[in-house]
């Protein structure tokens, strides 16, 4: 840190280096003594002699420490602190955090400022001196930020590092400030109290399975939409994290806002990772999650709702899901914000690619296959509530998730130069 701020003071210009400095001084020293910047609340974790710190800050504690608005950007800054009392050094790695985090100077070009070389090389200072370290010392501490993607709702951060040939995970659970889906989300596990909560055996866990009715349906139960083709056995709301690990991120609530916004995105033809999901119902309500993964543009993502069974498996909570595949948009009138996604008919595909998904994630202990909707072929497809056609073996898939296996296990590090 040190060597790039006199890199920076020698390069500029009287002016520039009394921005920098002031702005260093005004903001920086409080860290390098050793204080936490105002993040909101802190979750911990401790875990074999390391100590994990995490918080989320809102928008005002964003302007605050940055003095820009961040967070209008579509990026959240995670604060970080890793307290390593382990006689070994450590490796974070923040692309377990974010698969596509910032760079500091790549959140600070954001701001840039035409004619304003003073000013933009002081934000450019002030963002990499808050940058989270990568090598954390055996008995040191270490904090900064993760420049991520801002999500609406929860915040599922994982936070995975290197000790020695061993990978340590942690992860965390966070509602995201100033969110109007953070309450409703972190709601989503009482939906059925524990009373009404059944424990199966494998058999029975199938027989149930296959009675699931064979699709969603419209919000008064008379039509039938997509139909009912995944199961997911996880720990309750941790069973997102290798989605989250693989790219998948919330979906918005469909409203007025975003479906206004979904039409714009579409006529523009860009991309917008979070755009909305329709509701579907089963249970008579609609998903209690929707995820997506999106690709080039708005017109074209995966996307997944998932309900709560009121079963338990192993003592894991059992979702049924609808996973279909976007392939474009198009203008419809059965809907009141005038478009809808196309789906792929192929609906198997899909269910197919989240298996593989899932395996790259090092997340599935088990899968297999139950009776779904049954068989439907191309010479008469089914239709979902949208008119689109699709055609499937009719075969709902099963994952039985696990903690995910260190993939940095068994690496070793040679004792040669070390980056800065």
């Amino acid at each position: 840190m040190k060597a790039i701020v006199e890199r920076l003071v020698r390069r500029a210009g009287a002016g520039a280096r009394r921005a920098i400095v002031a702005l260093l001084v005004g903001v920086c020293a409080p860290a390098v003594a050793g204080a936490a910047p105002d993040v909101g609340p802190v979750s911990t974790q401790t875990r074999e002699g390391v100590t994990v710190r995490v918080g989320l800050p809102g928008p005002a504690q964003v302007d605050a420490i940055f003095g820009v608005p961040v967070l209008a950007k579509g990026i959240q800054p995670v604060w970080v602190e890793i307290a390593n009392a382990t006689p070994d050094p450590l490796w974070y790695l923040p692309i377990t955090t974010d698969p596509t985090y910032y760079s500091p100077a790549e959140v600070a070009y954001r701001f840039r400022q035409a004619l304003r070389t003073a000013q933009d090389a002081a934000r450019d200072a002030l963002f990499e001196a808050n940058r989270m370290p990568l090598f954390v010392p055996a008995g040191a501490t270490v904090s900064g930020f993760v420049f991520t993607h801002r999500e609406d709702g929860l915040k599922f951060l994982s936070l995975g590092m290197l000790k020695g040939q061993e990978r340590l995970a942690f992860r965390f659970v966070l509602p995201v400030p100033a969110s109007a889906e953070a309450g409703r989300l972190a709601q989503v596990m009482n939906r059925i109290p524990p009373s009404a909560r059944e424990e199966v055996d494998l058999d029975t866990l199938r027989a149930r399975l296959e009675a699931l009715p064979c699709c969603t349906t419209n919000a008064a139960g008379a039509n039938q939409g997509d139909p009912l083709n995944l199961v997911v056995v996880g720990d309750g709301l941790a069973t997102l994290f290798p989605f989250v690990q693989r790219g998948w991120r919330f979906a918005q609530r469909l409203g007025i806002e975003s479906g206004a916004q979904m039409a714009v995105d579409f006529v523009l033809g860009r991309e917008d990772d979070t755009a909305p999901v329709s509701p579907l119902y089963l249970f008579g309500r609609h998903q209690d999650l929707a995820i997506q993964k999106a690709r080039n543009t708005i017109s074209e993502r995966n996307h997944l709702r998932l309900w709560l069974t009121p079963l338990t498996f192993e003592g894991k909570s059992v979702w049924a899901g609808q996973i279909s595949r976007d392939i474009g948009v198009e203008y419809t009138t059965k809907s009141w914000y005038g478009t809808t996604h196309k789906i792929d008919p192929q609906v198997d595909f899909d269910r197919e690619y989240l298996l593989q998904d899932l395996i790259l994630a090092s997340a599935v202990s088990r899968f297999g296959y139950v009776r779904g909707v049954g068989r439907s072929a191309p010479p008469d497809p089914r239709a979902n509530l949208t008119g689109d056609p699709y055609v499937t073996d009719g075969l709902r898939l099963v994952v039985v998730l696990r903690e995910p296996e260190p993939p940095g296990q068994g690496i070793a590090v040679l004792p040669w130069a070390r980056p800065d």
